[in-house]
C-alpha cells in the first residue's frame, strides 16, 4: 500500500493537554502546509514520538481480530497499544449502530475500506471496513502523519490509498489517554535495542460536563464511532485531499449528536463558536461548533438533508458549502438567506435565553441546557458589515443606532423583557430608525445579523426618516451620529447657534458618527446646527455634558 504524505488528509477529533478542544483537521492541514513551506522549521516538531519502527511496540503474533457484519477490528491486549476486550466489545457495538444510522437513517453512502491496514499491516476482506485500536500518539509514521504528538485524539479517519480516495480506514484510541512532549518516557527491548515511547498520562474528558472518557470509555467510543464513521461516508462523495470545507467537521458533529444525543460531547465546542460571532465560518479556528447549524438543518429540513448536500458536493466539489446549501434550498422553493437568518435567530435564544421563545423554536431539543450562549456585543453606532457566511448580535439602545446602509444580508430586531413574549421585526421591511420608539420602550432590544453568501436575496430596508442628529440632546457618553444624510453629498457642516462654522466632516453613504472624545474637543455644551453640503437647511441639535 503506497503512502503519499501530501495526499493524506486525516479527520481528527482532538483535545489539547488542558482539555480544550482543537480542530484536528485544520491542525493536520497546517502541519502539511508548514512542512511544505518551511521544512524542519514547521509548526510542529516533525519528529517521531517513538525511537524505533512501529513493529517494536506490538507483537505481530498477538494481534487480535474481531469481525462484525460490516467491520474487521484489529487490536492487541499487551504492550503500549493494549486495550481490553470490553473496550473492543463497545467498539464493535457502536460502530455497527453508527453504520446503520448513517446508511439507513441519514441515507449516506456506505463507507469503503481497503485490504491492508495502516498500523498493524493486517490483510483482510476488503468488503469489511478496517478499524484499528491503538495509542494514536504512537501510530505508524506519526511524524509524517501528525507531526509527532496528536495529544488528545479520540480517533482518526484517513484515506489509505492514492489509487482510490474513497477508501478510508478508522483508528480509535486504545484507552482515551494521551501523551504530550512533556510526558514520561517508557522503554521496551526490541531486537537488542532500547525503544522509547511516550506514556499516556492524561485522560480525555468532556470539559463541559466533566465526563471522563478514560473511565466511561463506552461513551467515548459512542461519540467517536458516530463522528469518525461519518467522515468515512463523506469520503464517498468528494476527495478530501483536494477539497476542504468547514462542513466536513461541522456535519460530523451534527451526525455525532444525532446518533449519541445523551452524551452531549458537542457542548464542549460551543463556547469557542459563540465567542466568534462576526467571524466568517471558514475563517474560524474550530469548525466544530458550527455543527449546531447541522442540527438546525436536520430539524428544519429533515434528517436526510445533509446527504442531499453531499450529493451536490460530489457534482461540484470545489463549491463553497454556503453555495451548495443555497442551491439545495432554492430547488425546494425556499429562501436560503431567510433560513440562515432563522438559524441565527434561534441560536441566540439558547441556554439561559431559551425561556424567551417557544420550545418548538429551539435549534435542537437540548438548546436550553447548553452551558453557554452566543455572545451579545455592546451597542454601537458604527457601520456594520459581515463577510459571509457569518452571524452577529448587538444590543440596541436609542443612543446607539448602528449604520446598516452598506450591510448586505438579513437583519432582525428582537424585543423582549421579563415575562413578555419576544417580538421579532424583520429589517426587510422596517428600518432601525422607524423602530426608535420600540427600542426606547423595550427592556431589551437585540439586532440579529446574518449573511449566508456574497449575493443576498434582499438588502436591508433603507432609512426613510428625515435627516437628523442623535442622540439629541447628546450627553457625552456615546458617539454623536447624523443619519438620513443625502447620498449625493459628501460632507456635513456643523455651525454654532449664530451660524459660525465649527468644522466640515466628510462622509459616504447616508450616515456619519463622531467619537465621543472628538465631539468634546470641538463642541462645548450648547445649541448647534448641521447641514449636508453648504446650502441645505440647517438642523438643530443640543450638546449637554
Amino acid at each position: 500500500m503506497k503512502f503519499s504524505f501530501y495526499a493524506l488528509l486525516s479527520f481528527i477529533l482532538t483535545t489539547s493537554a488542558n482539555a480544550a478542544h482543537v480542530c484536528g483537521t485544520q491542525a493536520m492541514l497546517e502541519h502539511l502546509h508548514s512542512i511544505k513551506a518551511e521544512g524542519a522549521a514547521a509548526r510542529t516538531s516533525y519528529k517521531s514520538t517513538t525511537s524505533c519502527d512501529a513493529e517494536a511496540y506490538y507483537n505481530s503474533d498477538s494481534i487480535q481480530k474481531r469481525t462484525t457484519a460490516h467491520f474487521r477490528i484489529y487490536y492487541v491486549l499487551s504492550g503500549p497499544h493494549k486495550t481490553t476486550e470490553a473496550f473492543v466489545d463497545s467498539t464493535a457495538y457502536y460502530l455497527e449502530k453508527a453504520w446503520t444510522f448513517h446508511t439507513k437513517e441519514l441515507d449516506m453512502k456506505a463507507p469503503l475500506g481497503g485490504d491492508t491496514t495502516w498500523h498493524y499491516k493486517q490483510v483482510g476482506d476488503s468488503s469489511l471496513y478496517p478499524v484499528e485500536i491503538l495509542d494514536i500518539d504512537m501510530i505508524r509514521d506519526n511524524a509524517s502523519l501528525l507531526g509527532g504528538y496528536c495529544s488528545g485524539c479520540y480517533g482518526i479517519t484517513f484515506q489509505i490509498s492514492d489509487a482510490n480516495p474513497e477508501a478510508t480506514e478508522l483508528v480509535i484510541d486504545n484507552d482515551f489517554r494521551y501523551s504530550t512532549p512533556q510526558s514520561s518516557q517508557g522503554s521496551i527491548n526490541y531486537e537488542g535495542n532500547s525503544c522509547t515511547y511516550p506514556i499516556s498520562e492524561y485522560e480525555l474528558y468532556n470539559e463541559s460536563n466533566g465526563l471522563n472518557y478514560a473511565t466511561y470509555f463506552g461513551d467515548g467510543i459512542h461519540v467517536t464511532s458516530f463522528h469518525e464513521l461519518y467522515h468515512a461516508t463523506q469520503a464517498r462523495y468528494i476527495d478530501f485531499t483536494k477539497y476542504y470545507s468547514y462542513w466536513i467537521e461541522a456535519s460530523a458533529v451534527g451526525a455525532e449528536e444525532l446518533g449519541a444525543p445523551a452524551i452531549n460531547d458537542y457542548w464542549a465546542y460551543l463556547s469557542s463558536f459563540f465567542q466568534s460571532t462576526g467571524i466568517a465560518f471558514d475563517s474560524q479556528e474550530s469548525p466544530y461548533g458550527i455543527g449546531t447549524w447541522a442540527l438546525y438543518n436536520a430539524k428544519a429540513q429533515g434528517i436526510k438533508f445533509d446527504a442531499s448536500l453531499w450529493e451536490r458536493y460530489s457534482v461540484k466539489p470545489d463549491s463553497s458549502f454556503e453555495t451548495v446549501f443555497a442551491t439545495a434550498l432554492e430547488n425546494k422553493n425556499q429562501d436560503p438567506d431567510s433560513e440562515f437568518s432563522d438559524f441565527a435567530t434561534r441560536l441566540f435564544f439558547s441556554s439561559s435565553r431559551a425561556s424567551r421563545i417557544d420550545t418548538a423554536l429551539y435549534v435542537t431539543g437540548d438548546a436550553r441546557d447548553w452551558p453557554t450562549k452566543p455572545r451579545l456585543r455592546n451597542p454601537t453606532s458604527k457601520a456594520l458589515t459581515l463577510s459571509p457566511p457569518a452571524i452577529n448580535y448587538f444590543r440596541l439602545t436609542t443612543d446607539s443606532i448602528p449604520d446598516l446602509s452598506s450591510f448586505v444580508g438579513k437583519a432582525t430586531v428582537a424585543f423582549f423583557g421579563k415575562g413578555e413574549k419576544t417580538e421579532f421585526v424583520s429589517l426587510d421591511t422596517a428600518t432601525l430608525q422607524s423602530l426608535y420608539a420600540k427600542i426606547a420602550s423595550a427592556d431589551t432590544s437585540v439586532l440579529i445579523l446574518s449573511r449566508l453568501r456574497e449575493q443576498n436575496s434582499t438588502r436591508i430596508a433603507k432609512d426613510s426618516l428625515p435627516m437628523r442628529a442623535y442622540p439629541n440632546p447628546w450627553r457625552g457618553s456615546t458617539e454623536l451620529c447624523f443619519a438620513g444624510l443625502p447620498s449625493d453629498k459628501d460632507f456635513i457642516e456643523i455651525r454654532t447657534r449664530i451660524g459660525k462654522l465649527v468644522k466640515r466632516f466628510k462622509y459616504s453613504g447616508t450616515m456619519l458618527c463622531l467619537d465621543e472624545d472628538l465631539v468634546k474637543d470641538l463642541l462645548a455644551p450648547g445649541l448647534y446646527h448641521f447641514r449636508a453640503g453648504g446650502r441645505n437647511k440647517l438642523k438643530p441639535f443640543i450638546i449637554i455634558y
